[in-house]
């Protein structure tokens, strides 16, 4: 009987054992759990925070805007716009030389009739190129937009002076300096950015717009004694072009940039029916992205 009531005691006891050992396991781990998933939440919450402020982050990405602008020079300018001008030269300088135009204003003794006439080697120089350029992020990789830019060729050289004889032609004694060609354009753009979301942007580009130009032009290889400038007038064509560059990001919404390209002009005017003129150009310059400036006023 006795070891019946000590076992049964026994039992009580382990049982009571558990019970009271069940709570106390549970208060010690319930801290534990609770301070896991509240530092979770913080890092969670800080993560969030940090990537809410990269929505738009440096680089190329969808949606973003660019608005940049650029200058440089023309390079090797090329095309039947030029060599017409220059085979004009030529057939101006052998004129010169054998005097079938007129330098009468010079003094008699510095030319006798047995010298050829005084001729000046003509030079051209390309002028100051400026473009803006607006593009807008139609994919991660590719942009769209539009571009407006201005472009100019000079050249020093000497030629017919109009309307001062209808009889004979007189030359200028000296060579002028003359804007032969400047040109203003719009054209549409496409990008291709290869590396998006990045402070290193490379990218290609394409362009094709019309252009509008003045200038000084001649329709033949000889000076049309009839007009009283050589001035172009209607100048309009056609221009299509290509590049590559490269947007150095200095943080999320500036940065500056250098783009080399192939431009294709063609051109007509009342002076000539078709003519094309092709150049390179060799820009630098700065840009905005107008994403990211719009984003950080809509933080304050």
């Amino acid at each position: 009987m006795n070891t019946k009531k000590l076992t049964v005691v026994t039992l009580i006891l382990l049982s009571a054992k558990i019970s009271f050992a069940d709570p106390l396991i549970k208060k010690e781990d319930k801290p534990i759990i609770n301070q896991v998933s509240e530092e979770t939440q913080k890092n969670n919450a800080e993560l969030e925070k940090y990537y809410a402020k990269l929505k738009y982050p440096p680089g190329f990405y969808e949606g973003a805007f660019l608005i940049s602008f650029m200058g440089g020079g023309t390079l090797a300018p090329s095309g039947s716009f030029i060599s017409h001008e220059k085979n004009y030269d030529n057939s101006l300088q052998y004129k010169v030389v054998t005097k079938e135009v007129g330098q009468d204003y010079y003094p008699q003794s510095s030319m006798r009739n047995d010298q050829p006439g005084l001729y000046f080697k003509p030079t051209y120089t390309p002028g100051v190129a400026s473009q803006f350029d607006f593009e807008y992020g139609w994919k991660e990789k590719i942009g769209l937009g539009f571009t407006v830019m201005q472009n100019s060729m000079n050249a020093k050289r000497q030629d017919v002076i109009p309307g001062l004889s209808y009889y004979k032609e007189y030359v200028d004694p000296i060579p002028r300096e003359r804007t032969i060609y400047r040109g203003n354009s719009m054209s549409f753009l496409a990008t291709y950015h290869p590396v998006p979301r990045n402070f290193f942007d490379p990218y290609l580009v394409a362009r094709a717009g019309v252009v509008s130009f003045t200038g000084e032009a001649h329709s033949g290889l000889t000076h049309d004694r009839f007009v009283y400038s050589n001035q172009i007038t209607s100048g309009i064509g056609s221009i299509v072009g290509a590049g590559a560059g490269l947007n150095i990001y200095l943080g999320r919404y500036f940065g500056i940039k250098a783009e080399v390209d192939y431009y294709r002009e063609f051109l007509k005017a009342d002076q000539f029916s078709m003519r094309t003129l092709n150049s390179y150009q060799a820009m630098i310059g700065v840009f905005v992205n107008l994403s990211n400036v719009q984003y950080r006023l809509e933080q304050y």
